[in-house]
């Protein structure tokens, strides 16, 4: 027995196939399938139920699971508490919101592969919801999102905050004074898909004094959104320091509106009681690498 059969039957655990497990393993299935038989051998049992079209693992598989999950674990302290950054290896999961992905994730990627070059990343960019999901079902092992309440078991530590404010193109027709939610009610709202932060603090702001926008196009992609306000399709709540260029260009309008637009702080999120300090240390590099303004809370702390 030895790690890459653990590391290789833990990947086919998650994907659920061989082949999968072969292609995030950057291994041949041969490999990947010997990998396994050896493993299997050595145990003296069957693992993985191979006669459903997915392949499942077995009563004795599930109980290798909890202890493979610990040896890798085990594995990769080892290499951070003893060796150097450049014996850390492995896998590293990332959730990511859009935001985050188009403002300073790159940077936060170079700190990555300049203090620990062997880890290899894999991004999911989501909305807030299914981020929430994936960290609950292990799916992914830190999360880079925004928020305001997270459950108990989980770390959440703040990235800062950014400014959003309604937007308009240059064709859509405003009041020539501070615009309320009310004003809203004969123009279209455009917002990020339900299950994000975005589409709640929207609902919430517009939802001020019992209003409710007339109609409220849904979309998973910020830039996009961004376009369409400026083409003149509708309203939106855009982050101030994402399109300084368009707004000084005057292709967007910032609304002053009243209530003025959010606020809206995003963490670092991840387990609590996490197997390894691979979280903590990708927080550590999240927190350098963020862009966004501090809040005063995190400015108290330090």
């Amino acid at each position: 027995m030895n790690i890459k059969q653990l590391e290789t039957f833990l990947e086919i655990a998650r994907c659920g196939s061989f082949t999968g497990a072969a292609e995030r393993l950057n291994a041949t299935p041969s490999t990947v399938s010997a990998r396994i038989q050896e493993l299997e051998q050595d145990l003296g049992v069957s693992l993985f139920d191979r006669s459903a079209r997915k392949t499942r693992l077995t009563v004795k598989g599930r109980e290798l699971q909890i202890y493979a999950e610990r040896a890798i674990a085990a594995c990769s302290e080892i290499r951070l508490r003893v060796g150097t950054g450049e014996a850390l290896s492995g896998l590293v999961r990332l959730g990511v919101a859009e935001l985050v992905a188009v403002t300073w994730l790159p940077d936060f990627v170079e700190l990555i592969h300049q203090n620990y070059p062997r880890l290899t990343l894999e991004f999911n960019v989501a909305l807030t919801l299914d981020l929430q999901q994936l960290i609950a079902d292990g799916e992914i092992d830190l999360a880079l999102m925004p928020g305001s309440h997270f459950d108990s078991h989980l770390s959440a530590r703040s990235l800062g905050c950014v400014r959003f404010a309604w937007m308009a193109g240059q064709a859509v027709p405003l009041p020539d004074r501070v615009v309320e939610p009310s004003d809203f009610r004969d123009l279209r709202v455009l917002s990020l898909g339900k299950s994000s932060f975005h589409h709640r603090t929207v609902e919430h702001w517009l939802s001020v004094r019992g209003h409710e926008a007339r109609a409220v196009d849904l979309c998973n992609s910020m830039g996009a959104i961004a376009s369409l306000t400026q083409a003149g399709v509708g309203v939106s709540l855009l982050p101030v320091q994402c399109y300084q260029r368009e707004i000084v260009s005057g292709s967007l309008r910032v609304i002053e509106t009243q209530p003025e637009g959010p606020m809206v702080e995003f963490f670092s999120v991840y387990a609590l009681h996490s197997s390894t300090s691979i979280p903590r240390l990708m927080t550590e590099m999240a927190v350098r690498a963020s862009t966004f303004e501090v809040s005063a809370q995190t400015r108290a702390e330090t």
